[in-house]
């Protein structure tokens, strides 16, 4: 018996040696494995999240790692996460989530996103499997810090997560001590495949802007998950905003083009931007780690003349800390839409 016990001590030893508590955003005790090697986030904006770290450690996607919303290619992204299988979403586009499937992928722990408007609903699922969860915050711009520094304790990668936390909390004050010196700048954000679907001012889509100093034009209050508000080109014209944030090429190309858009003070002043997509969206769909990145664009466009940095020196040193990537000049350019 006294072996029996012996044995028994010796086996819940190794177990406790083996793994460690996490507190989440929720103030919740997690226990997760010592070295996380096989990690899933229930949300796109987690999935990035967890690239930035280490997608090594990632066991699949939400959707397609290359899609509409972004521009990403094996130049710029790790080969692994490109080929990584779709496991799907519990957000209802493209593929519909499978508890079955995702079990089957052996993950040793599941993000999740604590500001998702499905968050409920995704913990319920989550109850159905013995999968360890954890909460991350990511809705606002500040929470980013808080957020590398708790998915990197996590999976194992501190330093990493302390890292891309040190950074981002240095472009927060930054871009917050510039944008407290100025007056807001009113802007628009053109989306949808006319240029007339939009956000409402308080929405997670434009946190981002919100951050970098502007004031949405348009007050409502979002419903849904989805956004993408309808507005009629009168509304727009009423509204006659300092600056338009456009999200697709071919809406921005329409909207230099068209003899109508042109009545707006924005686009006769020539302060209408296209959102760099590259490798993710900087701003929005999904909100990820690139706007740590998109928050300087932003206040340079909304405040330029307070806001003096040189975005090509701060896009490659950017990709280089949180994509492992060198750019060249060239490359630099492409992506900012400079000729």
């Amino acid at each position: 018996m006294h072996i029996l016990l012996r044995i028994l001590i010796i086996l819940l030893t190794g177990i406790m040696l083996n793994a460690k508590t996490i507190t989440d955003a929720e103030g919740k005790n997690i226990i997760v494995p010592d070295n996380v090697t096989r990690v899933f986030g229930s949300s796109p904006p987690m999935n990035y999240l967890l690239y930035a770290i280490n997608p090594d450690k990632m066991t699949g996607l939400n959707f397609a790692a290359k899609n509409a919303q972004n521009g990403a290619d094996g130049k710029l992204l790790n080969k692994k996460f490109l080929s990584l299988p779709v496991i799907g979403s519990f957000h209802g586009g493209g593929q519909g989530i499978n508890l079955e499937t995702l079990m089957k992928y052996k993950p040793e722990l599941v993000l999740i996103w604590q500001d998702d408007m499905m968050v409920q609903a995704i913990k319920k699922e989550m109850l159905k499997t013995n999968i360890p969860t954890l909460m991350i915050p990511f809705r606002e711009i500040t929470d980013m810090p808080t957020a590398f520094r708790i998915a990197g304790n996590a999976i194992g990668e501190n330093e990493r997560g302390e890292a891309l936390a040190k950074y981002s909390q240095n472009i927060i004050n930054e871009v917050k001590t510039n944008v407290s010196k100025t007056k807001p700048t009113n802007y628009y954000y053109a989306e949808g495949l006319d240029g007339l679907s939009t956000e409402c001012d308080k929405s997670f889509h434009v946190e981002a802007i919100n951050f970098a100093g502007g004031t949405n034009v348009h007050k409502c209050q979002q419903n849904n998950l989805i956004g993408l508000e309808k507005i009629s080109f009168e509304t727009l014209l009423n509204y006659n905003p300092d600056v338009i944030f456009v999200q697709t090429p071919i809406v921005y190309n329409d909207i230099k083009d068209d003899p109508m858009w042109k009545n707006l003070k924005a686009v006769k002043n020539g302060r209408i931007y296209l959102v760099p997509v590259q490798p993710f969206n900087w701003i929005d769909r999904p909100p990820s780690f690139m706007r740590v990145l998109g928050i300087q664009w932003l206040t340079k466009i909304l405040h330029p003349q307070t806001y003096k940095i040189d975005m090509n020196k701060r896009t490659k040193e950017f990709y280089d800390i949180f994509l492992h990537v060198k750019l060249t000049d060239q490359q630099t350019k492409n992506i900012l839409g400079d000729k």
